[in-house]
């Protein structure tokens, strides 16, 4: 058995069961890997491939939604944007950080997340309930100067569920 939708094409695999997708997305003047997977394609709905579909339509809104969040995650006492900002400035040396950051407004923070690129969109279109990771952002400052990432966890919703490190 294998879905077919508009945006995605035909998803599945007769044999395993399995859903997935790829392709590329522009975002700015970058390209932002985007894929699709779930291990069992009956808990694959319409509506989640709806959802995800319109998220990668309108990638700029959704980057923009999560950087927001990002910007309110910096106002914890124990952030763990704040300790990303802090490890990368660590880590990188000053003429790295100087070409990865391309804002100029006197906040430090501020122009480090808005300098931030998004590497990759991963989406798991099982999870469309709840709080349940439906998507997974990974952020990077400078891709070539860190391994380091910035991982956005978001619901079906687009909401951010959870910020993590991974280094």
């Amino acid at each position: 058995m294998s879905i077919e939708h508009d945006f995605f094409g035909i998803l599945g695999d007769d044999d395993e069961g399995e859903v997935y997708w790829s392709d590329s997305a522009e975002l700015g003047d970058q390209s932002v890997e985007v894929d699709l997977s779930s291990p069992d394609e009956a808990s694959v709905t319409t509506e989640a491939l709806d959802i995800a579909a319109a998220m990668i339509s309108s990638i700029e809104d959704l980057d923009s939604q999560v950087r927001e969040s990002l910007v309110a995650d910096l106002s914890a006492e124990v952030s763990v944007t704040s300790q990303y900002i802090a490890e990368q400035l660590d880590e990188m040396d000053a003429e790295a950080i100087e070409d990865a950051i391309i804002w100029d407004s006197g906040d430090q923070q501020i122009d480090f997340l808005r300098s931030l690129r998004l590497q990759r969109i991963g989406f798991h279109p099982q999870h469309s309930g709840g709080e349940a990771p439906f998507a997974i952002l990974e952020y990077a400052i400078s891709p070539d100067d860190t391994d380091g990432l910035l991982v956005v966890t978001i619901d079906v919703h687009g909401d951010t569920v959870l910020v993590a490190l991974d280094n």
